[in-house]
């Protein structure tokens, strides 16, 4: 006698109809069916309508129920599950309510996009526990068959994770011949298909009437608007791929990204019911007590024989019978254009030896390339789940086609984290591991305390003033000792070389000191070393300066081997002149954004103040109109320009004033030519290079080179 285990069992319609199907096998009438949930009354429902099945069949099958899942598995030869982890109140709702705030619609959400990635995160882990508990408790060859959506998802976590055979089973390959046969005006017991893809999108590769091919009556519905009126979506993807697929419209409106995200129009056209799946969980909880009352009236039970795969496994495992189903299993070379180990849904040969599925080889290449646009999810969902690394969820909901046709990528994230605060709020997501701030890198393996230094004010004078600033990015507390590395014959420091350190987790302290030059032209640099190895310093170095004199020797700028700019850099006694030739074969000028196009950007500081004092001015080359502004766009007193433009750039003659680029006369100063070009050549777009004399970004203090009057 073997033993069958239903486990989510309070699914009670689905239970009974398979309860029905199973005990209508000679082979299995039998068996021991065991049914398990984790709702009392629920299990209490079904055990009574199981033994009811029973009693009406007249067949010896040993009923039993129990809330344990081990008391399941022990024994057990098959394991189905049905089950939905965190019920519609509150996981389901959730997974809409959340995203809709963020402008993120969805039909059915339980297969991919953000309602299938957190669906699958929160069934994974129970369906891998009962693989698990199947494995170490259940008969000697297992099988496990699965119902619960998302049935991709949850069958790649099962594979990776249990070790023992299993399938994922689904309707919606003989509920769709049906359809089609109904569309194309056949019988359908007189159509015969072949249909490979992954769950939700699998296609008919083969729709044949008595052996010939009847996709040209297919693609005559298709222009019937009486006929795929009620299956737009799927008709317009035939259309579209050329195959018909296997999922509803309403589902298939969210595996992609061409109708929802395009609007009320669209949808509409399409007739894509939004929010469905609320609608229908809300209407069986309706109606749930008058179907209780109305099954459990008599002693009569509609007996009937479903369309689902579950018992004619079981019963060509446990008789010999060889049948054919569809199933969702590993790809281990079935589909050839397909990653390995996705699961796939194909034709699958079933007898004692269990389940062998058909290798297909290539989809057509559009197919594939649909089909993949979905693994991409899965793999980053089921990744997520089995490392526990937090940054993989963000990675599926970005590749998902429908979130990502929707939201921008700082709407995702925010979606994506207070999702996970819910549904952990609730009870059904574990804690996942950290990831570095606000990056899509878990910062397990990256865990450091940073040690830098930042300058105030120019770090090539006799008394430099520097911070040595120390970030603690770890989980947690750091202590120990950092020692201030610095050559002492030739510098000298206002404080002591040792700081001790005691900082919290994702604290940051900063400590200011002085270093005195005793040694002229001695090379600054400044380090820090400590014992620990979570600790990562960065040194920091004193710019070379290039010192430019009245009479300066020629200038270039070169990016990536191409000039960009040449000329020379002259001092008068009010003011800087430039004199260059840009490079710049299509000059566009941007007034309201000129960093979006070609422009010379010319930065100054004093040497000895903190760079709060930068002055920050722009030459736009507008040959009809060249101006010199201020960083906020306002017109620089005493500014000249001068542009005289030809197809291959620009010659230019710039004046700035002393005065408008915050400089005393005689006085030393920082200075930065930036250059930016729209075209160089006619290779590179959008070149922005500088000539600075210095190693340092001019974002940073110590970054401008030093001009002597």
């Amino acid at each position: 006698m073997a033993k069958i285990s239903l486990i989510g069992a309070g699914s009670v319609v689905f239970t009974k109809n398979l309860i029905c199907d199973i005990l209508q096998h000679p082979a299995l009438v039998g068996s021991e069916i065991c049914l398990m949930d984790i709702d009392p009354e629920r299990l209490k429902i079904a055990e009574i309508l199981a033994r009811k099945v029973v009693a009406q069949l007249g067949v010896k099958a040993k009923v039993t129920a129990t809330l344990d899942l081990r008391t399941a598995c022990a024994g057990a030869r098959h394991v189905v599950t049905t089950i939905q982890v965190g019920g519609y109140r509150p996981a389901t709702v959730t997974d809409f309510e959340i995203p809709k705030k963020f402008g993120l619609r969805q039909t059915i959400g339980d297969t991919l996009g953000v309602g299938g990635i957190f669906r699958a995160l929160r069934t994974m882990p129970e369906l891998v526990k009962i693989g698990h508990a199947l494995r170490d408790f259940g008969a000697e060859v297992p099988f496990f068959l699965n119902y619960s959506n998302p049935m991709a998802m949850n069958m790649m976590a099962i594979d990776r994770a249990c070790g023992i055979p299993s399938v994922g089973l689904c309707h919606s390959v003989q509920g769709t011949s049906r359809q089609l046969a109904g569309y194309a005006g056949l019988p359908a017991e007189e159509v015969t298909y072949k249909v490979a893809g992954i769950n939700h999108v699998a296609f008919f590769l083969e729709f044949k009437y008595r052996g010939q091919d009847a996709y040209p009556l297919l693609f005559q519905a298709m222009e019937n608007p009486r006929v795929s009126a009620s299956d737009k979506v799927r008709f317009e993807m035939m259309r579209r791929l050329g195959y018909f697929v296997t999922e509803s419209s309403e589902h298939f409106s969210e595996y992609c990204p061409w109708f929802i995200h395009h609007g009320a129009d669209t949808i509409a056209k399409f007739g894509i019911p939004l929010d469905e799946y609320l609608r229908r969980c809300e209407s069986i909880i309706a109606t749930w007590k008058d179907t209780e009352k109305r099954m459990l009236a008599d002693g009569i039970v509609a007996i009937g024989k479903s369309v689902e795969y579950g018992s004619t496994i079981i019963n060509a495992i446990e008789s010999g019978a060889s049948a054919t189903i569809y199933g969702n299993v590993p790809n281990r070379g079935l589909i050839t254009n397909l990653p390995t180990g996705c699961s796939v849904e194909v034709p699958c040969l079933v007898d004692a030896q269990g389940i062998q599925p058909t290798v297909v080889g290539d989809l057509p290449p559009q197919l594939a390339a649909m089909c993949r646009s979905n693994i991409a999810v899965q793999e980053l969902t089921v990744e997520a789940f089995l490392t526990g690394r937090r940054e993989h969820i963000y990675h599926a909901a970005m590749m998902d086609p429908h979130t990502s046709s929707q939201l921008t990528l700082d709407k995702i994230w925010k979606m994506c984290d207070e999702l996970i605060e819910a549904h952990q709020r609730d009870g059904f997501l574990p804690e996942f591991a950290p990831v570095w701030k606000n990056s899509g890198r878990g910062s397990s393996g990256l865990e450091r305390v940073l040690v830098s230094f930042e300058a105030r004010g120019d770090a090539g004078t006799k008394s430099a003033e520097l911070v040595l600033v120390i970030e603690n990015h770890t989980s947690a507390r750091f202590k120990g000792k950092l020692a201030i590395e610095v050559d002492l014959s030739a510098f000298q420091l206002s404080r002591d070389r040792v700081v001790a350190c005691d900082i919290a987790a994702g604290a940051t302290r900063r400590v200011a000191f002085r270093v005195r030059r005793l040694v002229p032209d001695k090379v600054l640099e400044v380090g820090a070393e400590t014992d620990s190895p979570r600790v990562f310093v960065k040194h920091f170095r004193q710019p070379t300066r290039t010192t430019v004199r009245p009479q300066s020797d020629p200038l270039s700028i070169v990016w990536s081997g191409n000039e960009v700019a040449s000329g020379r850099i002259e001092l008068g006694k009010t003011g800087i002149r430039l004199d260059l030739r840009v490079n710049d074969t299509d000059i566009l000028i941007s007034k309201d954004s000129f960093w979006d196009g070609s422009a010379i950007e010319v930065f100054f500081a004093p040497t000895d103040q903190s760079t709060s004092a930068l002055v920050q001015l722009v030459g736009l080359p507008d040959p009809k109109n060249p101006k010199v502004i201020s960083a906020h766009g306002k017109a620089v007193v005493g500014g000249k320009i001068s542009v005289r433009a030809d197809r291959g750039g620009y010659d230019l003659g710039m004046f700035i004033p002393f005065k408008a680029a915050g400089v005393t006369e005689g006085q030393p100063f920082l200075m930065e030519l930036l250059i930016r070009v729209n075209a160089l050549g006619d290779a590179h777009g959008r070149v922005s290079t500088a000539w600075q004399g210095s190693e340092l970004p001019h974002i940073e203090s110590g970054k401008f080179a030093l001009i002597v009057p």
